[in-house]
């Protein structure tokens, strides 16, 4: 399948493993996949959702995952002696997507490097039927209520086969959003009729990027977007 890779590879760490987790990915797991051939690599860290980190990985194409350097990055990987044993074993889902011909909003680009603070990600189960009319809705005003809250970038994702790294559990269809600030709760009141039934809240996720914030509530805080003089 050609077109960007959106590779989106979910995992559970317990809270008190995260700033060990946060220190290897960004001075030990990142440099091996930007070295396996990603251009982008991105971690985020769940305040809802079905798991507690997404990272998310982009590619020119799916040819990423047959060349030399993405096995010897399985390998490096297989052996890395610099990762947590708390992470080690744990349950992960791991989703190679495509994105639609017609998105991401607004900017139409779908080799665009996702670089937000916050995301959101509505999943869905569907054929490329209902991909095409979720497109159409997007185009003809349905992102203007996200877009008008404050999300920068909407995504509309189809799985595409699945990595060799192991197959995904996860619904055919996704709608990424990227925002500065964590996004407002009831946003799904916005979906059509014929589509908010078909997406899944236990599915879901909305989190905020573990880098460049430091695992530190008061930094967050301070480094957060604001609105009208206070914290978003």
């Amino acid at each position: 399948m050609s077109g960007p890779v959106f590779y989106v590879v979910e995992i559970e760490p317990a809270a008190a493993a995260l700033p060990a987790f946060a220190d290897w990915y960004a001075s030990v797991h990142a440099p091996h996949l930007f070295n396996a051939g990603f251009n982008n690599c991105t971690s985020y860290v769940g305040v809802s959702g079905t798991m507690s980190v997404v990272d998310i990985y982009q590619a020119d194409d799916w040819s990423v995952f047959q060349r030399p350097a993405f096995d010897r990055y399985r390998g490096i990987a297989a052996s890395d002696p610099w990762r947590p044993a708390s992470v080690k074993g744990l349950p992960n889902s791991r989703t190679v997507y495509h994105h639609h011909a017609s998105t991401p909003l607004p900017s139409h680009d779908a080799a665009a490097p996702l670089d937000a603070d916050w995301i959101m990600v509505w999943r869905l189960d569907g054929d490329a039927v209902l991909e095409d009319r979720v497109a159409a809705w997007l185009a003809e005003g349905g992102a203007g209520p996200l877009i008008n809250h404050g999300a920068r970038q909407i995504r509309l994702l189809h799985r595409g086969r699945d990595a060799p790294t192991g197959p995904s559990v996860r619904p055919t269809l996704a709608i990424l959003t990227e925002w500065a600030a964590q996004p407002p709760s009831d946003l799904a009141a916005s979906l059509p009729g014929w589509l908010s039934p078909r997406v899944d809240p236990a599915l879901g996720f909305v989190g905020w990027r573990l880098y460049p914030w430091a695992l530190d509530p008061a930094l967050r805080l301070a480094t957060a977007p604001k609105r009208n003089g206070n914290p978003a």
